[in-house]
């Protein structure tokens, strides 16, 4: 599991560190930096997801990566740099990935990889934009369990998604649009059923889409060919909302079926479910997935979703974790609703706030360590918190009420 994401220079974050758990909640006001801080994990894995041999994707770093998203106020003989801290039993990799300028236009890229006390470099000798430590590693490294080990923390490391899920895409109203000669077009609906009979399966985490385009289609694949995952499904969303009944697929149409409270079980079409359910859903697809992805990565996770619900919801995602061994969640949030549900657990929660005057910075903090001397100096009263092997637990109420009066935004 990952144990330290950090990056360094990447549109409003000059240095940000982020220690993940099983579960990590990221909170800030609008426009303070806490997409940025996704989309930069979520670049990174996708450079290095390209990079992979079997990848079709292009395997060099391209310019307008560095410029598109370097800090807007540094120079261009900055870097951007990630780095992240892997562990597996007894086994700490630590890997770092710098993109910088070189000359003038040209962008380059630094690797560094350490496993234990074995160290690896790309990148050093000659200018290169490709990613080829894992390559370079598999050709010369003797050791079988040494190239399995960094293949397992590779393959970790590209498989990082991140979701905005959108109602209208979930629910089918809206639709991807490509581009032909240049003229927009609809983008035709993926049959996942037949390509799976063609032999493909689809990879649900990648396939449903940052915004959910796919998932109605997913929905109707995972109902005819994944019973176990469909079953899983199931569970959940019963536990979210006891009407639902399940999913009939009509001439290959989906349609949601609930419990009236008569002898009818109406089916409705996908556009006339909830916002908040279809939301629901697609979170319990990726939960109910026989292999989930090693860290799902979404934002504003309250929206639609029913206070009432939100434990519920958060279960899902802790027991989906395994404590981490199975995959991670890194979730984004402006809501009392959700941060009062981590008020046993705030060394879970990290705060961004964006510092304006220090050049539009967001600056990253842990809740744990911000609220210390909140506790030492009497912010908080006494009666409210409580101390256990260093991480402090609020009561739910006085931590909203942190929120409420600004203190969290200012941390």
């Amino acid at each position: 599991m990952f144990k330290i994401f950090r990056i360094s220079n990447f549109r409003t974050h000059l240095n940000t560190e982020l220690k993940l758990q099983d579960l990590t909640l990221v909170i800030g006001s609008n426009n303070s930096g806490k997409s940025n801080l996704l989309a930069g994990l979520s670049f990174f894995s996708k450079l290095v997801s390209n990079a992979f041999p079997d990848s079709d994707k292009d395997k060099t770093v391209k310019n307008s990566y560095y410029f598109a998203n370097r800090h807007s106020l540094s120079n261009n003989n900055t870097p951007i740099i990630f780095n992240c801290e892997w562990h597996k039993d007894d086994i700490q990799i630590t890997y770092q990935l710098e993109l910088y300028c070189f000359d003038k236009e040209k962008v380059g890229c630094k690797e560094r990889l350490t496993l234990n006390d074995k160290k690896y470099e790309n990148g050093f000798s000659e200018q290169t934009n490709e990613l080829l430590l894992r390559t370079i590693i598999r050709q010369q490294e003797p050791s079988s369990e040494i190239v399995e080990l960094i293949d397992i923390f590779f393959r970790s490391l590209a498989f990082l998604y991140y979701y905005n899920f959108q109602p209208s895409m979930l629910k089918g109203e809206s639709f991807a649009t490509i581009y032909v000669n240049g003229s927009p077009k609809p983008a035709l609906k993926r049959d996942f059923i037949r390509e799976f009979r063609d032999g493909k399966r689809p990879n649900i985490a990648s396939e449903i889409g940052k915004e959910g385009t796919n998932f109605q289609e997913l929905i109707k694949y995972v109902k005819e060919e994944e019973s176990e995952t469909y079953n899983k499904f199931l569970g959940f969303l019963k536990r979210f909302e006891d009407s639902f009944v399940g999913i009939h697929v009509d001439r290959g149409q989906v349609k949601w079926q609930f419990d009236m409270g008569n002898s009818n079980f109406p089916f409705f079409e996908p556009d006339k479910i909830s916002d908040g359910l279809a939301k629901a859903a697609a979170v319990a697809l990726l939960c109910a997935m026989k292999r989930p992805p090693s860290v799902i990565m979404i934002e504003e996770v309250e929206n639609g979703i029913n206070q009432k619900n939100l434990a519920e919801f958060l279960k899902w995602l802790v027991g989906t974790s395994e404590n981490g061994n199975k995959t991670q969640f890194i979730l984004t949030s402006h809501s009392p609703s959700v941060i009062r549900e981590f008020a046993d657990r705030i060394d879970r929660v990290y705060n961004v706030h964006l510092k304006k005057k220090k050049g539009y910075v967001s600056e990253v903090t842990n809740l744990n360590e911000a609220i210390k001397p909140l506790v030492r100096f009497g912010s908080i009263k006494e009666e409210e918190v409580t101390e256990q092997e260093g991480v402090y637990h609020i009561r739910p109420h006085a931590l909203t009420e942190l929120f409420y009066n600004g203190v969290l935004a200012e941390l």
